[in-house]
């Protein structure tokens, strides 16, 4: 499941700009992204999922992987079981209050602990990729 948080105009234009760059540039890029989604987004997905009141935030929490991605970004979930019934972190991310065919565990209660997180880490994180895209871009661009 893919989520945004953010909208930023031209970003699939700067992305195709990107792969203009060395593989070396590409690379740092990357890794000066997976630092961002490190110090700012990951630990507030995982607080988010720890303080929301749910009993299987801590699971939740623990799911929560930075990507090395040109763009700042984090897994939630992940497809090991984590409860004795064989549900996985994925399963709890965003459970069904009505159950269906497909495995969903009815009758947990639908929280809406993606919410805590709107608007906590965002403006850092562009903000540093932003920097780190003007800095790789600079140092590439001779």
């Amino acid at each position: 499941m893919a989520q945004f948080d953010y909208a930023v105009k031209g970003l699939n234009e700067l992305l195709r700009a990107l792969k203009a760059l060395p593989k070396e540039g590409q690379d740092e890029l990357r890794k000066a992204s997976q630092d961002i989604a490190a110090r700012h987004m990951a630990p507030a997905w995982r607080n988010a999922a720890l303080f929301a009141g749910d009993p299987w935030g801590p699971i939740i929490s623990d799911s929560v992987k930075t990507k090395r991605d040109r763009i700042p970004s984090v897994t939630i979930g992940g497809n090991r079981p984590e409860l004795s019934g064989g549900a996985t972190a994925t399963m709890l991310r965003s459970p069904s209050n009505t159950g269906n065919a497909r495995g969903s565990f009815a009758p947990f209660e639908r929280t809406n602990w993606i919410q805590y997180v709107r608007g906590t880490y965002q403006p850092g994180a562009l903000r540093e990729w932003t920097a780190a895209i003007d800095r790789i871009v600079r140092k590439w661009n001779r």
